[in-house]
């Protein structure tokens, strides 16, 4: 995987911030009904560690998945690959079959001129100069405009007391935000001549193994309002760290 454990990226002997250590720092501050959402349920829920747990594994098979369907490997996720046991586990089958005509149309867009090498780009790490950084699952063409893009998945319908039922999209306002701090690293990249293609879109696609995926678009003009949304966040949290980025590495003595 290419997101850091310690939270921070590091290039060129400098640290930078991920997208993701801003945004769970500054939470309480910027969506306290959310933090307090999430106590009461925990307090409710006496298995949410476990629950917690097997969504994030849940998310790293289907990024696995996706990468073989698209690459015919997973060479960014080498060490995710499902064992047979938990492919039924996390009913992965139905959730891929579910996918299938996104990522049909994925492909019918980035995969014109030679299907080996596509035109988008797969958890590539994006470091912007103004001190953090962050890996998107996708950067791509989705219906005519170069966007950004996230997976989300829904718990599987098979599991114990889970409903079939559609997520409300208010739910990933944080993946919101954070996929418009992709945007606007890489936008940033563009005007200072070191990446092209402007990014002017962003996607987040909530999988599901019963129904077909959300596809929940971003225009240009939301993604904007996001990004400075991200940016105050940025600020506060180095005033509360008392630090700024890209800060150097110190040499150990």
């Amino acid at each position: 995987m290419a997101h850091p454990k310690s939270g921070f990226y590091v290039k060129d002997d400098h640290e930078y911030v991920s997208v993701s250590s801003v945004l769970g720092r500054t939470s309480e501050l910027f969506d306290p009904n959310k933090m307090k959402g999430l106590e009461i349920w925990r307090q409710m829920e006496p298995n949410w560690e476990d629950i917690m747990q097997r969504a994030q594994r849940r998310g790293t098979i289907i990024h696995a998945e996706v990468e073989m369907l698209f690459m015919g490997d997973a060479e960014k996720h080498k060490m995710d690959h499902a064992t047979m046991d938990e492919i039924m586990d996390y009913n992965i089958h139905e959730y891929i079959t579910h996918l299938s005509p996104v990522l049909d149309l994925i492909r019918k867009e980035n995969f014109k001129n030679d299907v080996s090498a596509p035109s988008f780009l797969m958890e590539e790490a994006l470091y912007c100069h103004l001190g953090y950084a962050g890996t998107a699952d996708l950067r791509l063409h989705w219906d005519g405009q170069y966007s950004i893009w996230d997976w989300k998945t829904v718990r599987s319908y098979k599991e114990e007391g889970v409903k079939k039922k559609a997520k409300s999209m208010s739910h990933y306002k944080s993946a919101e935000v954070q996929i418009a701090a992709y945007a606007l690293a890489h936008n940033l990249a563009v005007k200072r001549g070191e990446l092209d293609n402007e990014i002017t879109q962003g996607v987040i696609c909530v999988c599901y193994d019963w129904r077909e995926p959300h596809v929940h678009v971003l225009n240009k003009q939301e993604l904007k309002a996001r990004a400075q949304e991200f940016i105050e966040r940025y600020k506060a949290y180095c005033s509360l760290e008392n630090t700024q980025f890209p800060r150097l590495i110190e040499p150990e003595l």
